[in-house]
């Protein structure tokens, strides 16, 4: 079931009918509109981030998402690009983020967004359908291997990581130490927004998509920073 506030009446039905269907869907499916606050929640959306609809509808959208990219940058905030009014035909890439539930889980997730028809966009700007992308096996072996006791190895040999700079080993190495941006930057004296770029090089040269990706690439047995 789809919880709706209310829309303006003209459209309302068509609207809660174009709701409804979106949210007949084992992925969650939350909607917003044009001042980017939520107006829809369905049931699977409360058991994947855990909030009721009682609890979001009406907030903010970034204030329940707080969703961030492969680099650890905000990517859902009161500024949000997709929030605009685009083209008619307006398509948005599908996106992966790092999210978090209500009990503060942290979740890998896939947003797909969907933007309805023109008539519809000040009332519902737009639909996103999200589910938890899944660990992928390399990591979760990666995993197992580190509650084993295992712990990474030192020499290089021809790995992949022989892409990487001196500078980018060493960020690479406290990522898989669990720092992040900000203490990555004061441990090694650096501005913030150098250590983003640093990341952002990482996973280029990697040919990673997450920080995950590269911290399971970085605990291979035959890997090393």
């Amino acid at each position: 079931m789809t919880s709706v506030t209310s829309t303006e009446p003209r459209i309302n039905d068509l609207l809660t009918d174009l709701l409804d269907v979106l949210g007949r869907t084992a992925d969650a499916m939350l909607a917003i509109d044009g001042g980017s606050r939520i107006i829809a929640w369905n049931e699977a959306a409360t058991e994947l981030l855990g909030y009721s609809p009682d609890e979001v509808l009406g907030r903010p959208c970034h204030e329940v998402l707080c969703w961030r990219d492969r680099c650890g940058d905000a990517v859902c905030d009161g500024h949000c690009p997709a929030a605009a009014i685009g083209e008619p035909d307006e398509v948005v890439e599908t996106k992966e983020v790092l999210g978090h539930s209500a009990s503060g889980r942290t979740l890998w997730l896939s947003a797909s967004t969907i933007t309805p028809p023109t008539e519809l966009r000040e009332q519902c700007r737009l639909v996103h359908l999200v589910r938890e992308v899944a660990v992928p096996p390399e990591l979760e072996r990666v995993i197992v291997e580190r509650l084993r006791g295992w712990s990474p190895a030192t020499n290089v040999g021809d790995s992949r990581l022989n892409v990487l700079t001196n500078r980018e080993r060493e960020v690479l190495q406290l990522l898989t130490e669990g720092l992040d941006g900000s203490a990555i930057a004061e441990r090694l004296v650096l501005s913030p927004a150098t250590v983003r770029n640093h990341i952002q090089h990482i996973l280029n040269r990697l040919n990673v998509h997450s920080r995950t990706e590269a911290v399971a690439l970085a605990l291979r047995p035959d890997q090393g920073c």
